[in-house]
């Protein structure tokens, strides 16, 4: 299996924003990618709401790039309309290739800073959602989690438990944070559960890029620093499932 991972810059020019989108999903489609990741928040990033937010009818133009280029999408993340709120999800949708909508995550784990340089708190616009990103893709079982989701290494192991060989990690991460955090928690948590680690950011200014895939073993396999583009990586599951065998640490959980 053959994933590709694209490294955005987005901005305050939604239509910018997702037409460049989709020429890095059309590279990725002449790469023979079997699923293509995009990052959090990809089609907007800035203050206008009107821009920001999106609705189930503005994901059906990336349902039908998904079906008439026959690829998986793992659909970054958006600002999603909730019916009756004010408030917005961050919800990761994943797209088969048939164009089927077939697994809605809405992140869980809120961010929240509360310092003298920087007082964020992701829950005034946005309701943490309650359910797992588990699910199939092409035969295989398949994790997501959305960037601040990455310091929670109970949420990844829940994945595993639920079957999870390949996890993406749509992003927003910020270089501050990044410099420190971004290369050591991605490699915890393939480590930690003997997983392929797919880490997709956003690039650009205060933001640390630094898209990579990681092995099971920790290894960094392929990464992109701070340019806007895709990488693509082949996915070897019949290694990762003799790996977890040899080393058998997931049969321990408790």
């Amino acid at each position: 299996m053959k994933v590709a991972l694209v490294q955005m810059d987005s901005t305050e020019t939604r239509e910018e924003n997702e037409k460049k989108a989709l020429r890095f999903m059309e590279q990725a489609v002449l790469e023979k990618a079997d699923v293509i990741c995009l990052s959090e928040s990809f089609v907007y990033w800035g203050s206008e709401r009107s821009q920001r937010n999106c609705s189930l009818e503005d994901i059906e133009k990336y349902q039908d790039f998904a079906k008439e280029n026959n690829v998986n999408l793992v659909l970054g993340s958006v600002s999603l309309i909730k019916e009756g709120s004010e408030k917005t999800t961050n919800t990761c949708f994943i797209v088969n290739r048939k164009g089927e909508m077939v697994h809605r995550y809405d992140k869980k784990y809120m961010y929240k800073v509360n310092k003298p340089d920087l007082v964020v708190d992701e829950t005034q616009k946005t309701l943490p959602g309650n359910a797992n990103g588990i699910f199939e893709l092409d035969g295989v079982k398949m994790g997501v989690g959305i960037c601040f989701d990455l310091r929670y290494p109970e949420y990844f192991r829940e994945l595993i438990k639920e079957g999870a060989e390949i996890i993406f990690l749509p992003s927003h991460f910020r270089k501050a944070t990044g410099a420190i955090a971004w290369d050591v928690l991605t490699k915890a948590r393939a480590i930690e559960n003997q997983v392929y680690f797919c880490a997709c950011n956003q690039t650009g200014e205060g933001i640390c890029g630094n898209t990579q895939v990681i092995s099971y073993e920790g290894k960094i396999l392929v990464k992109i620093e701070n340019d806007e583009g895709i990488i693509v990586q082949e996915i070897d599951l019949e290694a990762q499932r003799k790996c977890r065998k040899e080393l058998p640490v997931l049969e321990q959980m408790r």
